[in-house]
């Protein structure tokens, strides 16, 4: 997090551990046991994980599919390998990155080495039958994962150096809610592939970094992950997700510039959005039921009150879904999600038709239904959609989150007709368009905006919504998946294109399709930065990027190659490790 090293040789080790996941076998290969599994050194029976890893990878005469790290956290294994690395640069104040060992503890490429190891957890845990008493023990966190999560040993930091400089390896435990430097008292939970998750119980030593949370619930809820660190803070270490995102997808990545994260108005009471949820257990009286949302680390719900980083329309219409469900809980069976949206209704009448009045004549209220409708704001702008579907959930932030979406496709516009005589972007493609958000706040550039989606609920919302602001040059359609452009008879040397896949990010076949349409621009934004990054490395791997001239070899050279324009964090969701991202990729010609 923020008490990372923020030096040139912290950027030269990220950039050279990428290089080494990519050729070393050791790194990413799987584990192919043969005969008995290895027998832990405490002779523990397996954890459910580690059973379900051996079935995996345990064909029954079948090719094995399963890989090493089956149920591993990548982002843990990854930060692992940048601890121990960075601990033995630092035992070697002269030595450049690329000196570093591969791997730690076991020959490089000797999997089952690996497996004796990473299957061998020295200490008991709560799931694998260790006592109560056992499970606890003091560790120092060394580094924090994408997901705010601090990788800790039972070595202090000169340990550590003095450790991986045998070519050692320590035993590694998670510890939620932590920075680095801190001494922490933990109770160990599950084992992992070389490492085991834990609670955190107690800061002994904390870092001068920590402030002291806002929410009653940080630390037990699992909805922020952040609160113990300034917002400041939190966008320094959001912005380190950024590239380390980019570095781990491909070493040329680390080239790339990152911008500072673009702060969120409101870094508290922002989100329009809660799904509160309780499950019903045999024997539990149905006024003692928890409604609320998980427990850090654990399948139970946290009874929760008041969620403060909700708008204040939210808190109040979660107290009423509470107060609801708990009136009519005897007609459940099972337990049930709820949903809070926020709206926005005319003042004098909650139910009236909205499309006739002004955005700022609007005001706050609720919605508790599934199967109702809200209608959100965006500076002028009015969205109507299902309160079932999605939407962005910080409106605080949109109107400058889809502003600079405008503002670079107009910049582009501008600079591409007037260095080459082209032309500029006169028309605009949006994939993913959902309810019509970014087309039809980004229309007034074009001479016209095409929408498509493969939801047809998302297309009648999208153009409604362009219809209710007045906007006559936007056209959403329902389009097939495995031939998005097939619709399009724009030139692409005149066109740009706007995708915002889920957080799964797009699949190749999309992106082929895009590289062979080759838009002039292309805006690519994401709320799963590592599925972003991925992306954009697969149309790398088709030639189809060039990173200071280097492009990849490939029998075909696409026609359209892109440069990396820009690339812009925003912090839509304060005080959790999430982080959306825009990049813009204009093609070279």
């Amino acid at each position: 997090m923020s008490g990372e090293p923020t030096s040139d040789c912290r950027s030269d080790l990220a950039l050279d551990l990428a290089s080494k996941r990519m050729a070393s076998p050791g790194l990413s290969a799987s584990v192919e046991p043969s005969g008995e599994e290895p027998v832990s050194a405490l002779e523990q029976p397996l954890s459910g994980p580690e059973q379900k890893r051996i079935k995996l990878t345990r064909g029954n005469g079948r090719k094995q599919r399963g890989s090493r790290k089956a149920n591993a956290d990548e982002t843990v294994l990854d930060s692992i390998e940048l601890m121990l690395c960075t601990a033995w640069l630092e035992a070697h104040a002269n030595a450049k990155a690329a000196t570093a060992p591969t791997v730690f503890g076991w020959p490089e490429a000797d999997r089952q080495a690996e497996a004796d190891f990473c299957r061998a957890p020295p200490v008991p845990a709560k799931l694998a039958g260790g006592a109560e008493a056992d499970c606890e023990l003091d560790v120092y966190v060394h580094e924090i994962t994408e997901r705010g999560v601090g990788v800790a040993t039972r070595e202090t930091a000169d340990e550590l150096r003095a450790l991986v400089t045998r070519g050692m390896r320590p035993w590694v435990f998670t510890a939620p809610f932590t920075l680095c430097g801190e001494r922490v008292r933990v109770r160990t939970v599950r084992h992992e592939w070389g490492y085991t998750q834990c609670d955190t119980l107690l800061v002994s030593e904390p870092s001068p970094l920590r402030v002291d949370a806002p929410c009653q619930y940080f630390g037990k809820c699992s909805g922020c992950q952040l609160q113990h660190v300034s917002y400041d803070d939190q966008l320094k270490f959001k912005r380190q997700v950024v590239e380390r995102a980019l570095k781990h997808a491909n070493p040329l990545f680390a080239k790339l510039a990152v911008a500072p994260v673009s702060r969120s108005p409101l870094a508290l009471g922002y989100r329009t959005k809660l799904t509160p949820h309780f499950d019903i257990h045999k024997g539990t009286p149905a006024d003692q039921v928890a409604i609320g949302f998980a427990m850090a680390g654990q399948r139970r719900v946290l009874d929760i009150e008041d969620c403060i980083i909700a708008t204040d329309a939210v808190r109040q219409g979660a107290k009423q879904a509470c107060k609801d469900a708990k009136a009519r809980m005897s007609s459940y069976k099972r337990g049930a999600t709820l949903l809070v949206r926020e709206t926005n209704v005319p003042k004098d009448d909650p139910h009236g038709d909205v499309a006739s009045i002004p955005a700022a004549e609007l005001v706050k209220d609720y919605v508790l239904d599934f199967k109702g409708w809200v209608t959100d704001v965006v500076g002028e702008l009015k969205f109507r959609y299902p309160a079932s579907s999605f939407f962005q959930n910080n409106a605080s932030i949109l109107p400058a989150f889809t502003g600079y979406v405008r503002d670079e496709l107009a910049k582009w516009s501008q600079r591409l007709a007037s260095e080459d005589g082209a032309g500029e972007l006169r028309h605009l493609i949006d994939a993913y368009c959902g309810s019509g958000l970014f087309g039809i706040a980004c229309h007034a550039s074009f001479a016209n905006v095409l929408g498509i989606e493969i939801s047809n609920e998302s297309i009648s919302c999208a153009n409604d919504n362009a219809k209710m602001n007045g906007i006559n040059n936007c056209d959403f359609l329902l389009g097939d998946a495995s031939k998005i452009f097939d619709k399009v008879d724009t030139s692409p040397r005149h066109t740009a294109v706007i995708i915002d896949p889920p957080r799964k990010g797009s699949n190749p076949d999309f992106l082929d399709q895009l590289i062979a349409y080759g838009p002039r621009v292309i805006v690519y934004i994401a709320c799963g930065v590592p599925a972003q990054a991925r992306d954009l490395n697969h149309m790398f791997s088709r030639g189809a990027i060039s990173i200071d001239g280097v492009e990849a070899a490939v029998e075909t050279r696409p026609s359209s190659v892109y440069e990396v324009a820009s690339i812009q964090p925003f912090d839509l969701f304060p005080q959790t490790y999430h982080v959306e991202n825009i990049v813009v990729l204009v093609r070279k010609d």
